[in-house]
C-alpha cells in the first residue's frame, strides 16, 4: 500500500520537478518474465525513483548501504522496495548481511518478479560509463527460474544537480540470460565476460557519453547550443552532437580547437550578463507586453513558494555534502513539504476568501506552468535593457556548424 502510495506522489513529483521527461521504446519491458533491470548511474537515488515510476511493473532494488545512513532514509527506501547492498568499506561484518538479500532477490524472481541495480555499484555525477561490477551477473547466473531477462536501460539528464532540467529513459531490447548461459557453455568466466559485454553495449549505445573529464565544460556547452536548436528530437540531437564532437576532434583538431575556444567566449559572456543560451533563442519572439501582463501573477507564486523553497535550499546546502545526492534529496524534501503546505495553504485561503482554494489553485498552476517562460522573458528583457544582443554571434556559431 505505502509503495503505491509513494509511487503515485513521487511519479507526480517527477513530472513537476523536471522540466521534460522523454521515454524512448517502452515496448522493450517484458510484461510478465523475471526481470534484472542494468541501468547506468549518474544520479544517486533519482535513477531508481524515475525508472520505478516511469516502469509498467513494480520494482524491487538494489542500492549502496550507505544510502540508508539515516532513520529517515533507512524507512523512506525501504517503503519503496530499496534493498540495501553491503561493501567491505561498510565493514566486514555488514558484508554478511548480502547473503540474506542475495537470497531474498532469488525468490522475488522465482515469484516473476523485476530487480533494479546499476552494474556500476557507485554513482558519480558525469557523462560516462564507469567498470561494472559482477553483483548482477552471479545473480543471473545463479537464479533457477525460467525466462529470466537483462533488461538495459539508459538515463540521460541534460543537468543532473539543477531543478527544471530535461530527462530521458532509454529502454533496450532484454538480454536473454539462458540463451547467453548456453552461449558460454555453463562456464561461468565466460559467461560473466559475455554477459557485461552485451549488457555494456546496450546501455552505452544510446547513452550522452563525454569521454573525458577535462571536456565537460566544452561538450555541455556544446550540448546545450544543440539542445536549444533541435532539429530531430532531444536525444538522436544530443547523440549527434556527442558524435560529431568526437569526429571533429580526430579529423580537423584546428578546427576543434577553435570551435571551444568560441564556445567558450560566447558562454563567458552569457555568465557574465547572467543570461541563458535559451534566453537568447527565445529574445527572437519576445513579446515585453506579456512580460508585464504575467509578471504580477509570478510574484504572487514567488511569496507563495517562498517559505517551502527556502527550507528545501537550507536543508540541501547545510546538510546534504555529497552532490550525488542533492538533486534527489530536494526533491523528495519537496514532496514531503508541500505535503504539509499546500493543504495549510488551502484552509487559510478558504477562511478568508469566497472560492480562495480555486484561487489558491489557479495561482499555483500559473506559476508551475509558467515561470520557466517568465524568467526568459525576464532574461530577454535585461538583454534589451543593457543593449546587448547575442542572437547573431550565436547565429554565427550555428551557421558555422551547419546545425
Amino acid at each position: 500500500m505505502l509503495y503505491n502510495l509513494f509511487y503515485y506522489l513521487l511519479k507526480l513529483s517527477c513530472y513537476l520537478y523536471f522540466r521534460k521527461i522523454r521515454l524512448y521504446q517502452t515496448q522493450n519491458i517484458p510484461s510478465k518474465n523475471p526481470l534484472i533491470v542494468c541501468a547506468n548511474h549518474g544520479n544517486s537515488f533519482m535513477d531508481a525513483i524515475l525508472i520505478a515510476v516511469l516502469f509498467k511493473r513494480k520494482l524491487h532494488f538494489l542500492a549502496r548501504a550507505d544510502a540508508f545512513n539515516s532513520p529517515f532514509k533507512r524507512w523512506f527506501l525501504s517503503k519503496i522496495n530499496m534493498m540495501p547492498i553491503y561493501r567491505i568499506k561498510d565493514g566486514r561484518d555488514e558484508v554478511k548481511n548480502n547473503d540474506a538479500i542475495f537470497e531474498k532477490c532469488q525468490r522475488i524472481l522465482e515469484n516473476n518478479g523485476a530487480i533494479l541495480i546499476f552494474p556500476e555499484g557507485n554513482c558519480v555525477v558525469e557523462k560516462r560509463l564507469r567498470t561494472f561490477k559482477a553483483g548482477f551477473v552471479q545473480l543471473a547466473y545463479e537464479a533457477k527460474t525460467d525466462g529470466l531477462q537483462i533488461l538495459p536501460v539508459t538515463l540521460n539528464y541534460s543537468k543532473p544537480l539543477e531543478f527544471y532540467t530535461d530527462v530521458s529513459l532509454d529502454f533496450s531490447k532484454p538480454i536473454d540470460v539462458l540463451k547467453i548461459k548456453k552461449q558460454a557453455q555453463d562456464d561461468y568466466i565466460r559467461f560473466s565476460k559475455a554477459l557485461i559485454a552485451e549488457t555494456r553495449v546496450r546501455i552505452s549505445e544510446r547513452m550522452i557519453v563525454i569521454p573525458n573529464q577535462e571536456e565537460d565544460e566544452f561538450y555541455e556547452q556544446f550540448l546545450e547550443l544543440t539542445k536549444n536548436n533541435l532539429k530531430e528530437g532531444f536525444l538522436i540531437d544530443q547523440l549527434k552532437a556527442i558524435k560529431f564532437l568526437n569526429e571533429l576532434k580526430t579529423d580537423n583538431l584546428l578546427f576543434y580547437n577553435n570551435l571551444k575556444e568560441k564556445l567558450k567566449h560566447y558562454f563567458n559572456q552569457l555568465s557574465h550578463h547572467q543570461i541563458t543560451d535559451e534566453a537568447v533563442v527565445f529574445s527572437d519572439n519576445y513579446n515585453q507586453n506579456l512580460l508585464f501582463l504575467t509578471y504580477s501573477f509570478y510574484l504572487f507564486g514567488v511569496i507563495i513558494h517562498y517559505l517551502p523553497t527556502s527550507i528545501i535550499r537550507y536543508i540541501v546546502c547545510n546538510y546534504i555534502k555529497e552532490i550525488q545526492f542533492k538533486s534527489a534529496v530536494r526533491m523528495v524534501i519537496g514532496m514531503f513539504i508541500y505535503l504539509i503546505y499546500v493543504p495549510i495553504l488551502v484552509v487559510l485561503a478558504s477562511l478568508f476568501f469566497d472560492f480562495g482554494s480555486i484561487y489558491l489553485f489557479g495561482l499555483l498552476y500559473f506559476y508551475n506552468a509558467n515561470f520557466h517562460q517568465i524568467k526568459l522573458m525576464k532574461q530577454a528583457y535585461l538583454m534589451k535593457s543593457k543593449n546587448v544582443n547575442f542572437v547573431e554571434e550565436r547565429e554565427k556559431l550555428i551557421k558555422s556548424l551547419n546545425l
